[in-house]
């Protein structure tokens, strides 16, 4: 079981920590930033890119110095920058967590499809947890036959076709390769248009992965 801060416990606590985390490194490059700036970083609401910088001010991580009416200028104060150590560190203890269960999951996951006489497989996906989920395929002896993507010719050796070509019909298992990277043991993401089928897997279901109980408190 993970500690708190490498826990996919708080869901929601893991996401408003990675929103600050970025704020802080753009202000570390820049005082330049607005809640427009903000919201489009961060892929939120101007309400909320708002909200959080109000919150960063009042709590002594940000320095406002206000130029003119129209441009304020944001800083890190001693506090700011300590706690963009603090949550770095927590970060990368994350990753490394995440990266343990991963692997743990996505042998799970493709020893199950193994025990249901699946043979071949596709991924929907590149990338770090792409290549996670090709070392549980290889020890299953599964056949990767496709991967989709939105770009690249080759992944791993393998052909890879353009998301609006997803099929399952000559395939065994589709394998979910993509997350939320606000939430990545909580929420996978399909690409726009792709509805979720039968057979399609992740590895953090609940049916191959083991959460840490209250994960949902």
């Amino acid at each position: 079981m993970g500690s708190p801060e490498t826990s996919p416990k708080n869901s929601l606590e893991l996401k408003y920590n990675f929103n600050e985390l970025k704020i802080l490194e753009h202000v570390e490059s820049t005082p330049l930033l607005n809640n427009r700036m903000a919201a489009s970083k961060l892929g939120c609401s101007v309400k909320l890119a708002h909200e959080l910088l109000r919150k960063m001010v009042d709590r002594g991580c940000l320095h406002i110095k206000k130029l003119h009416s129209r441009r304020w200028d944001y800083f890190l104060t001693p506090k700011g920058i300590a706690e963009k150590a603090r949550l770095t560190r927590g970060f990368i203890s994350f990753s490394r967590y995440f990266y343990h269960e991963a692997r743990k999951a996505s042998s799970t996951l493709c020893c199950r499809l193994a025990e249901r006489s699946c043979k071949t497989v596709a991924f929907i996906g590149t990338g770090d947890l792409a290549e996670i989920f090709y070392l549980g395929v290889m020890e299953w002896n599964l056949e990767l036959k496709v991967v989709y993507a939105d770009t690249g010719d080759k992944f791993l050796g393998v052909a890879v076709k353009s998301f609006s070509e997803i099929i399952d019909t000559d395939i065994d298992a589709l394998i979910i390769c993509t997350y939320d990277e606000h939430n990545p043991m909580l929420n996978f993401e399909l690409p726009e248009g792709i509805k979720r089928t039968d057979k399609m897997y992740w590895l953090f279901d609940e049916e191959f992965y083991e959460y840490p109980e209250g994960h949902n408190d």
